[in-house]
């Protein structure tokens, strides 16, 4: 049996054979791939012989064939012919319906000749492999067929399934995360098809479902990158509601992935950054240390990138720091420290010129600044760092003028006179306080500027001493006014200052000491309140001030004992007890250091002996009265140890006193001062 498509080509039917049975009239059977299609030679049948005559009919006697098989009827024989026949038999049927049966080659068949029935398998071939590719290849090889072909209705049936599963593709695909490829796909289902009447609106629902995720998670990212973990949170939250796999599972996963590494990175950043404020070798360092392990997947990648790169530039910017203090070691060493990765090589190329041009300009003089600024000339305008080195090269070039600016100002003071020394200064001065040659020329002018000070100012000193060796106030005034005119911050101020104190010193111990004599022989004469009010008149910050000050104290202490004495001679005059104790309390206010506290000592002890009789006088009456009369009386007096042993006699006698009039306990007394019985007898219960 032989296939129907082993030419390769449409089967040709014999022009007498009838034609095959319109297949749109009946539904046709689906067949496999493996089941042979029988050749169309195998449906002709050949007309129908004449029947034969049996050879008795014919003859009337046995053939002589059959009378010449007589062996026959060996029936052992029979059978054993019987059964290798139909093991013959067998054996075809098994070979030919296990036999894969010839496809065709559906890419190398010419389409335009090809039959209705080859598309159709090819075309199953093709919707079998179950991809979009194949599927509409499938549907775009046999809608090719016109409307009213015999095999439409099969055709549609099929054409409507494979763009069903074109469309069912097309959803994994957009759950698969591939939404470009999923429009795509569904796109190119046929307009015809009852699929590609819900291809817009199902495309319409993907894009929104994916513009939800898309903006949750570029939001997140976002707020990653700001650091607001916790607002990043809340949106990975949402991402799980999306309606789509790729979303609510890949990348919601991806984005923890994000957060949680997010969080390492941002505190590896912080760090980083924490580090680099030092400004030296050893923070710079462990700062790119840090940052390097940050990973290139993570939110914050591109941010530390452009961190490491900010921290080189500031690693340069410091070597250059140290060039200009001329430490060529540490500079090389941060300069090595540079990593290589972070887009400044063409700095770092160029700051090896500044090095060697840094150390020929450290020679200080118009040569080495010279060779300086020939050596950053090599830097073109291509380069990184040329802006920088032209700024040297000017700043340089300024050095070069203010070296020739100090060596014209040596020579000038080198001559000696004052007017050149002061020229020499002028000079110098016009170099800028941020040269590198300002250190110089500041010493220089400090030196001659004390030169010129001393010979202008020393005369004026000494005409000054010569007014005041004379010693009277208008010369001293006179060489005072002299010193004045040499002004503060100049070389011989501080002497002329320590003159023109001394001076005005013994100028207004002159004119103060008549005053102090004068206050001092009032005192002596007893007129503290003139000595006083004369003293006074010294000023404050004057020579004698302290001296003034110091014997006011003492006349005023002195007239203030006087006063108080006075005064408790006046309270005392009326003779009873409250005068007295207030005449002794007053007396006691008297200064210690006046001339009146003697006496107050003497009538406090003559008060005291008063105030102790008239103790004793109320004794009689009140000891009570006596008691508190001679507790008046101060430890310093006389009377004081007298009245102590009286008041403990007194006291002594008040007890007594008080004991007689007390009743005395009565021991076994029935009843107490209540009129309750002391003793309480208690009779038992039922008695």
């Amino acid at each position: 049996m032989t296939s129907r498509y082993d030419d390769h080509s449409a089967p040709k039917r014999p022009s007498d054979e009838p034609a095959d049975e319109p297949v749109g009239q009946r539904r046709p059977t689906k067949r496999s791939a493996a089941q042979p299609v029988r050749d169309a030679s195998i449906r002709q049948r050949p007309p129908a012989a004449p029947p034969k005559q049996s050879p008795k009919q014919s003859s009337g006697r046995w053939p002589a064939s059959l009378l010449g098989m007589r062996w026959l009827r060996s029936w052992p024989l029979v059978v054993l012919m019987t059964f290798g026949i139909l093991g013959t038999a067998g054996t075809a049927a098994m070979v030919s319906l296990f036999r894969i049966p010839n496809l065709p080659n559906c890419r190398a068949i010419f389409w335009p000749t090809a039959s209705a029935s080859l598309r159709l398998q090819c075309a199953e071939s093709y919707a079998a492999q179950g991809d979009v590719k194949n599927l509409l290849a499938a549907i775009a090889l046999v809608d090719r067929l016109p409307e009213d072909h015999p095999l439409r209705y099969d055709i549609n049936q099929r054409i409507e399934e494979w763009a069903t599963q074109v469309l069912d593709l097309s959803e994994r695909a957009f759950e698969a995360g591939n939404l470009e490829e999923a429009i795509a796909s569904a796109r190119k289902i046929p307009q015809k098809t009852a699929a590609a009447a819900v291809v817009e609106e199902r495309i319409a629902r993907w894009q929104k479902i994916w513009k939800e995720g898309e903006d949750l998670f570029n939001s997140a990212v976002d707020q990653l990158k700001a650091k607001d973990f916790q607002k990043a949170f809340s949106l990975l939250v949402e991402l799980l509601e999306v309606d789509n796999q790729y979303w609510s599972t890949e990348k919601y996963n991806e984005l923890t992935q994000m957060i949680s590494q997010g969080r390492e990175d941002s505190r590896k950043l912080s760090e980083a950054l924490g580090f680099a404020k030092d400004g030296t070798l050893k923070g710079f360092t462990e700062a790119l240390k840090r940052l390097k392990k940050i990973d290139e997947k993570s939110v914050f990648y591109a941010e530390a990138q452009g961190e490491r790169k900010k921290i080189a530039k500031q690693m340069l910017a410091a070597g250059e720091d140290l060039l200009a203090e001329k430490k060529l070691s540490d500079a090389q060493a941060m300069l090595s420290a540079i990593p290589r990765d972070v887009g400044v090589n063409k700095e770092v190329a160029d700051f090896q010129v500044f090095v060697s041009a840094y150390q020929q300009a450290w020679a200080g003089n118009a040569s080495g600044l010279e060779d300086a600024i020939t050596r950053l000339k090599t830097l073109g305008k291509d380069r990184p760092l040329y802006a920088r080195a032209q700024q040297l090269i000017a700043q340089w070039q300024g050095e070069i003028r203010n070296v020739n600016l100090l060596t014209q100002s040596q020579a000038r003071a080198d001559r000696g006179s004052t007017s050149d020394l002061t020229a020499a200064i002028a000079i110098a001065e016009q170099i800028p306080r941020n040269s590198s040659q300002w250190d110089k020329a500041a010493k220089q002018i400090n030196q001659w500027q004390t030169r010129v000070e001393n010979a202008e100012d020393r005369p004026i000193l000494e005409r000054a001493d010569q007014l005041a060796a004379v010693g009277t106030a208008d010369n001293l005034r006179a060489a005072i006014q002299e010193a004045r005119r040499i002004s503060s911050g100049r070389t011989l101020a501080g002497e002329a200052d320590e003159r023109i104190a001394t001076w005005t010193g013994r100028v207004q111990r002159i004119e103060d000491q008549p005053l102090l004599d004068q206050a001092r022989q009032r005192a002596n004469a007893g007129d503290l309140s003139g000595a006083i009010t004369v003293a006074s008149r010294i000023g404050k910050g004057r020579a004698l001030y302290s001296s003034a000050q110091e014997e006011i104290g003492e006349w005023q202490a002195q007239e203030n004992g006087r006063l108080r004495l006075g005064e408790a001679v006046n309270a005392a005059a009326r003779g009873d007890a409250q005068s007295l104790t207030n005449a002794i309390e007053i007396a006691q206010r008297v200064p210690t250091g006046s001339d009146s506290r003697a006496r107050a000592e003497s009538q406090i002890s003559r008060w005291s002996w008063d105030l102790l009789a008239q103790a004793e006088a109320v004794s009689g009456r009140s000891l009570e009265s006596a008691i508190a009369l001679a507790n008046q009386i101060p430890s310093q007096a006389e009377a004081f140890e007298p009245a102590q042993v009286r008041i403990n006699s007194w006291q002594a006698a008040l007890r007594r006193t008080e004991d007689r009039r007390s009743p005395p306990a009565t021991e076994g007394a029935e009843f107490d001062e209540n009129g309750l019985p002391n003793k309480l007898e208690l009779t038992p219960a039922g008695e």
